[in-house]
């Protein structure tokens, strides 16, 4: 299950259908006949629609040559099984809003730039790259490819341990952290091994602040 895929499913609480487009790879998500998420368009987006509705195990149906995978999803199961393959040092979604906000400290990793445009709410930044550099990493990603754009994302967290070592020590150890970056990947890694290895109690959000922030405008348009 791709990361954004699996963001996505966190944020939902009625069961739904996946449909994924073998040949390219792209996928929809449907419930209550309706289109969740998922960038196709036109017969095929229709097709898909219609035989999501009738959906009762795993199958793959032909569309015109094309074969389309769908796969019913219970959303409660779906969740709990991901809950009992994780290890402790992740955390869902579903279970990090259960929290009590007075026992926890929750880190956004993300740049100074991100957090101030909106963060969950409570929650301290302490980025693994300032906002120049995360902007050079992928800018430099983007032209040069991403092997050379990792070693400079190294050099840049080599530099830069000091300062998050320093912005760590600020957090309170006697409250478990919670670290979550944009998608839940290697800058929410990053600044909670480093965490760890200062002796905090550290978790990472699943989905990171896009599966948190999805989540919220879910429940707005449900409201």
């Amino acid at each position: 299950m791709d990361e954004e895929t699996l963001s996505r499913l966190l944020t939902f609480k009625n069961d739904v259908v996946l449909a994924i487009r073998l040949s390219t790879g792209q996928k929809m998500i449907l419930g209550n006949n309706i289109v969740l998420s998922g960038k196709l368009s036109g017969k095929i987006a229709s097709f898909i629609l219609e035989n999501s509705k009738k959906i009762e195990k795993p199958e793959v149906i032909d569309f015109n040559g094309e074969m389309i995978y769908f796969e019913p999803i219970n959303i409660k199961k779906y969740l709990d099984s991901i809950g009992k393959e994780l290890s402790d040092e992740l955390i869902t979604l579903k279970n990090f809003e259960t929290m009590n906000i007075d026992e926890i400290q929750v880190v956004d990793a993300r740049s100074p730039k991100e957090y101030f445009e909106k963060t969950v709410p409570g929650a301290v930044n302490i980025p693994l790259f300032l906002t120049e550099e995360h902007e050079k990493i992928g800018k430099t990603y983007k032209n040069e490819g991403k092997e050379i754009a990792m070693n400079m994302a190294a050099q840049i967290i080599q530099e830069g341990i000091k300062r998050i070592v320093f912005e760590s020590l600020k957090l309170d150890s006697n409250k478990e952290i919670i670290v979550f970056c944009a998608r839940g990947g290697m800058r929410s890694q990053s600044v909670s091994t480093i965490l760890k290895l200062l002796g905090f109690k550290v978790k990472r959000l699943i989905g990171g602040f896009k599966s948190y922030n999805l989540s919220k405008k879910h429940e707005q348009n449900h409201n």
